[in-house]
C-alpha cells in the first residue's frame, strides 16, 4: 500500500528535500562499498541502505535512481514497524481487535505515514528503536538478563543508524530497570547489562570498521556531536511554536510549519491536535487506572512517556518542528491508543467499534493532506529545465534563503557545490563548472551561531558583490520580496532573529531589484542589482 502511495504521489520530499541529499551521501555505498566513506552520525545507515540499494538495481526497480529508491526501502521499514506495533499491542493485550487498530493508527499518523513515503533518513532506526521500546514495555516490569540485552542490541543497532536517537529512549530504558520488580542489587546489575550491551555492540561497530575511509573509534561513535554549535542548538520562546508545530502535526498534519509565524498562524488546528493527544492519554490513564499495580503496565508507561518527556527536552533545545524529531518520542501516542482500545473493548464492545472507527480518522485527513503535494518532483525537475534555459548557468549567481525545494534540485542535478558562506572567489563570468552557483542567506545562521548580525549581513553582501564586480547575473529568491518581520520569524526557527534588520537593511538599502521569473514549483525570482 505504501509503496503504491509513493507511485501515485511522484513525490519523495513532501517534508523535507533532506532525504536528496542522503541519497547523494548513499551513492559511494551503492557503486563502491570499499571506499566509500562513513558517517559518524548515520554509521550503519549508509552501509544498510547501500546494500538494500544493490538489491533493488539487482532486480532493475529504479536502477541508478537512489533518492526514489529510498522512499521504498522506507516504506519497507515503515511496514516493519506497523508490524512492531501489531506485536507489542497484541502481547499487551490479547486483543487482535486492539493490535490490528492500532496499527492502522499508527499507520495514519501524520509523521509517520509522511516519512514512510519519502526519502528521509529516519525510518530504519526509528523502527529498530520502537522495537525495542515494546520489548522493554513488555518484559522490563521484572526482567531476565538475556531479555534486557536483547533490548540492548536492538536499542543500539537503531541509534548506530541514527545517531540522535540514543537520547530519548536510553534514561527510559534505565529508569525503567531501576524500578522493575527485582531487588535493588539485582536492579542495579540489569542497568549495567543494559549500558554493557550498548557498549559492546558500538565497540563492535568500531573493530568491523576499522581501517575502513571514515572509520571512528568507539568514543567517535558514542559522541560524534551533531547539531552542536550550530544554529539548530539553543533555546529560545520561539521554539515553542516550532513546539506546537512538532507536536500537533505529528498527529494531523497541517501543512509544512516550519517556522514561529507558520504556527502561529495555524494555532487552532495544531492545538486542536494536541488536545485530542491530551485526551487519549487521560482516556487511557483513567480506564488503565484499576491495573495501576501492574509491572508490565508500569513498564510500559515507563518507557515510552518517559522517551516522550526527555526526547521533547531534547527537541526543544534542537529541532522540534522536525517531523524526524518528533516520530520517536511520539510513539506513546499509539501505545496508549492500543491499551485503551484494549481496555474499552473489554467492557463494552459497541464503543470499541467507535473508536475502531476513530483509528481511521487520521488516515483519512493525512491521505488527503498528502495528495496537495502530488506531482511535486515531477513539477521541480520541469522547473529546473525552465530555468537553466532562460537564465545560462554558467553566468547566472542565485541568491536563495537556503531551504527552498528547487535548489536541493540544482544542487542534485547541476553540480554538487555547496553556497559560498562569505568566501567567493570566482572568476570572470562566464564559468561552465561549476554549474551551480550560489548564496544562503541561512548559511550564517546555521554555521556560525556565534556571528553578529553585522558579520552575518557583511559574508552575503561580500559574495553578492563579488558575483556582480565579475560579470554574473544575480538572481535572488521571493526572500527578496519578504517583510522585515517576516525574515525575522524565519531566522527565529534557527536561534537567528536578532540578525533580520542588519541582512534586511544590506539587501534592500544596497540593492534593487525587479521581477524576472516566476514558477508555481520553483517560485518567484528577481534580478538583483546595486542602487
Amino acid at each position: 500500500m505504501l509503496c503504491s502511495l509513493i507511485g501515485w504521489l511522484h513525490n519523495v520530499h513532501v517534508l523535507t528535500t533532506n532525504g536528496m541529499y542522503k541519497s547523494i551521501d548513499a551513492e559511494p555505498w551503492i557503486a563502491d562499498p570499499a571506499h566509500a566513506r562513513l558517517d559518524r552520525s548515520n554509521y550503519l545507515y549508509f552501509p544498510l541502505y547501500g546494500t538494500m540499494a544493490r538489491g533493488l538495481d539487482a532486480v532493475g526497480i529504479l536502477k541508478g535512481v537512489p533518492w526514489k529508491q529510498l522512499a521504498y526501502l522506507n516504506a519497507f521499514w515503515a511496514s516493519l514497524a506497523i508490524v512492531v506495533v501489531y506485536a507489542f499491542i497484541y502481547a499487551a493485550t490479547r486483543s487482535v481487535l486492539a493490535a490490528a487498530f492500532a496499527a492502522c493508527f499508527h499507520l495514519g499518523c501524520g509523521y509517520f505515514l509522511s516519512l514512510a513515503v519519502i526519502n528521509e533518513d529516519i525510518m530504519p532506526g526509528y523502527t529498530l528503536v520502537l522495537a525495542a521500546m515494546a520489548l522493554a514495555g513488555l518484559s522490563f516490569g521484572r526482567p531476565s538478563l538475556a531479555q534486557v540485552v536483547t533490548v540492548g542490541v536492538l536499542f543500539s543497532l537503531g541509534w548506530l543508524i541514527e545517531w540522535r536517537l540514543i537520547f530519548p529512549t536510553l534514561p527510559a530504558l534505565a529508569l525503567a530497570l531501576a524500578l522493575s520488580g527485582h531487588s535493588p542489587a539485582r536492579r542495579a546489575t540489569l542497568v549495567c547489562a543494559l549500558l554493557a550491551s550498548i557498549l559492546v555492540v558500538a565497540w563492535v561497530a568500531s573493530v568491523l570498521s576499522a581501517g575502513h575511509n571514515g572509520a571512528a573509534g568507539l568514543l567517535g561513535i558514542l559522541w560524534t556531536g551533531k547539531g552542536v554549535d550550530t544554529g539548530w542548538a539553543g533555546l529560545s520562546v520561539h521554539k515553542l511554536w516550532l513546539m506546537l508545530s512538532g507536536l500537533g502535526n505529528y498527529l494531523l498534519f497541517f501543512g509544512l510549519l516550519y517556522d514561529p509565524a507558520s504556527a502561529e498562524r495555524a494555532v487552532i488546528p495544531l492545538a486542536v491536535s494536541v488536545l485530542l493527544q491530551v485526551g487519549i492519554l487521560a482516556a487511557s490513564i483513567v480506564m488503565l487506572w484499576p491495573q495501576r499495580n501492574s509491572r508490565r503496565v508500569r513498564a510500559i508507561a515507563v518507557v515510552f512517556l518517559g522517551t516522550f518527556a526527555a526526547g521533547e527536552v531534547f527537541n526543544l533545545y534542537s529541532q522540534p518542528q522536525d517531523p524526524q524529531m518528533q516520530i520517536n518520542v511520539m510513539a506513546w501516542l499509539t501505545a496508549a491508543w492500543g491499551l485503551l482500545l484494549a481496555a474499552v473493548a473489554a467492557r463494552s464492545r459497541p464503543w470499541a467499534m467507535v473508536l475502531c472507527a476513530a483509528a481511521l480518522l487520521p488516515a483519512a485527513w493525512n491521505f488527503s493532506q498528502l495528495a496537495q503535494y502530488r506531482r511535486g518532483d515531477t513539477a521541480a525537475v520541469a522547473a529546473l529545465d525552465a530555468l537553466e534555459r532562460r537564465f545560462p548557468p554558467a553566468s547566472t549567481v542565485f541568491v536563495y534563503w537556503g531551504f527552498e525545494t528547487i535548489a536541493t534540485w540544482q544542487f542534485a542535478l547541476w553540480s554538487r557545490t555547496w553556497d559560498w558562506d562569505g568566501e567567493a572567489n570566482l572568476p570572470t563570468a562566464p564559468v561552465p563548472d561549476p554549474k551551480f552557483k550560489w548564496v544562503a542567506i541561512t548559511a550564517g545562521a546555521i554555521r556560525h551561531p556565534s556571528w553578529s548580525a553585522e558579520q552575518h549581513a557583511s559574508a552575503i553582501e561580500h559574495d553578492i558583490n563579488q558575483a556582480l564586480d565579475r560579470g554574473y547575473w544575480v538572481l535572488i529568491s521571493d526572500v527578496w520580496a519578504w517583510s522585515e518581520t517576516e525574515l525575522k520569524n524565519q531566522l527565529a526557527a534557527l536561534s537567528a532573529g536578532d540578525r533580520s534588520d542588519a541582512i534586511y537593511r544590506m539587501l534592500h538599502d544596497n540593492y534593487a531589484a525587479e521581477p524576472v521569473h516566476g514558477d508555481a514549483a520553483a517560485g518567484a525570482y528577481y534580478e538583483l542589482k546595486r542602487r
